[in-house]
């Protein structure tokens, strides 16, 4: 008994494993559909015959029985009133089907009958008119009676079931059997066919293994099926973003390298300036080592922001991003108030948005950030929302000059390079952005007759302005 279970489970693991081929599976799966149907098929077709030869017979014997009325059972009644009062026709053996098919015919009152030799008697089976049943020897018989016109007679005929049932047999078969026949060239058919619809797959997975490591071009089409296609459609856009992850990756390597160098290189001059002076360090000497030293940590931070929100991420849940909005303003309400700024906030208390609060917050900040830096003193910080669009806008110099198409690459500043910073504040926005579904837009506005510090001599000013257009608003 173990054996032959050990000997079922290795059939079964055999049978499984095989069964992983894709191929395989929807020719069994077609293969059982077919059989399934052709089945049923037959049993329909079974049955319909059943029924058609039934009707079919059933409507001879009636036309049997008149024929044997007129024909017989009239003329016969004279001819037994006067003569023999029973007949009985012998068997001529002269074929297979005439003991399947029998009949009598009988007086109703003078008592005679005319019957083949292989009909019952009636006391063995008296007679019933229409259709019936009569069970013979272990045989069913079909039996139909009928009284002649003058109402002096009476016939029965009588129909072996094998006789209906050999029909039924041959019909069914003769219709399985071609289906059944067909079955393995289908196979063979369906088996072709389905090796040449995955030869695209074999070549795509071809030249997968026949790469470079470094290549990362797009699969061109090649008249393949519409499967094959969406794969390739499916691996393009996935080698594009791994080709974008690379390249992202490598310029964030050579833009921290070349900012990293000024500072770094600053703070070895001074160190061996020092050094060769050979005199104790005054507090200039330090402050300068040590806003070197800050400008180096502040870059290393902003360009681990930027690693970290570079990496897309699942973004999940839902924040309240007029709360968030407004922690970030009151989080750098002293800065805003250092530099004199006029803020205005028009925007609902509740406005939620799907993202993480950390993601919101990190969004806004770097926002906000942007806005007091490069905000002239005195002048305005401006928050609203309308419809789908938040907006931030600060003023700046009307001189000031900044491209629009380059506020959001890495380290770029324009050119207010006295300002404090990196230029990596609205790189960091726009990743952040396209992990939220927020789409972001920057545009410069006109020049304002509103002055900085409202004294003579004051710069004019003009608006810088950072759309959101939210697409998730819950």
């Amino acid at each position: 008994m173990s054996r032959l279970k050990a000997l079922f489970v290795v059939l079964w693991e055999r049978m499984t494993r095989r069964m992983r081929s894709i191929r395989r599976r929807i020719l069994v799966t077609v293969s059982v559909v077919y059989l399934l149907c052709s089945s049923i098929s037959a049993a329909w077709i079974y049955f319909e015959i059943s029924h058609e030869v039934d009707e079919l017979f059933d409507a001879e014997m009636i036309q049997q029985a008149k024929t044997l009325a007129v024909m017989v059972a009239e003329p016969a009644q004279h001819q037994f009133v006067t003569g023999q009062q029973e007949v009985v026709i012998p068997s001529l053996n002269k074929h297979d089907y005439e003991n399947k098919l029998a009949y009598r015919i009988e007086g109703v009152s003078e008592g005679w009958q005319l019957y083949s030799d292989n009909a019952p008697t009636q006391q063995e089976l008296p007679f019933t008119a229409g259709f019936s049943i009569y069970q013979m020897k272990d045989q069913h018989w079909h039996v139909f009676g009928m009284t002649t016109t003058n109402g002096q007679a009476r016939v029965l005929l009588f129909q072996e079931d094998d006789f209906r049932a050999e029909l039924r047999s041959d019909l069914a078969v003769d219709t399985i059997v071609p289906v059944l026949l067909l079955l393995p060239f289908m196979l063979w058919l369906g088996w072709v066919a389905i090796n040449r619809s995955f030869q695209s797959f074999a070549r795509l997975s071809h030249a997968l293994r026949s790469r470079q490591p470094n290549d990362y071009s797009a699969f061109p089409p090649a008249n393949d099926g519409e499967e094959v296609e969406l794969v390739k459609h499916s691996l393009n856009y996935y080698l594009a973003r791994i080709e974008q992850t690379f390249a992202r990756e490598k310029r964030f390597s050579a833009d921290a390298a070349h900012e990293l160098r000024t500072p770094l290189a600053a703070l070895k001059v001074r160190l061996q300036r020092l050094r060769d002076a050979g005199a104790v360090p005054q507090a200039d000497d330090l402050d300068e080592l040590l806003q070197s030293t800050n400008r180096i940590v502040n870059l290393v931070e902003s360009l681990l922001v930027l690693a970290k929100v570079d990496n897309v991420v699942a973004v999940r849940g839902n924040d309240n991003i007029a709360k968030t909005l407004r922690q970030v303003l009151a989080d750098n309400y002293h800065r805003i108030d250092a530099k004199g700024l006029t803020s205005d906030v028009q925007i609902p208390a509740k406005l939620t948005c799907s993202g993480e609060h950390s993601y919101w917050y990190l969004l806004f900040s770097n926002l906000i950030d942007n806005a007091i830096k490069y905000a002239p003193a005195g002048s305005f910080l401006t928050v609203s929302f309308d419809v789908d669009t938040l907006t931030i806008c600060n003023a700046v110099a009307a001189d000031h000059a900044v491209d629009i198409e380059r506020v959001s690459e890495r380290f770029y500043r324009g050119r207010q390079l006295n300002v404090e910073g990196a230029g990596l504040g609205l790189s960091i926005v726009e990743n952040l952005a396209q992990q939220l579904g927020v789409d972001v837009f920057y545009k410069r506005g006109v020049q304002t007759p509103v002055q900085t510090g409202g004294g003579p001599g004051s710069a004019p000013l003009s608006t810088f302005c950072c759309e959101l257009r939210l697409r998730h608003v819950v």
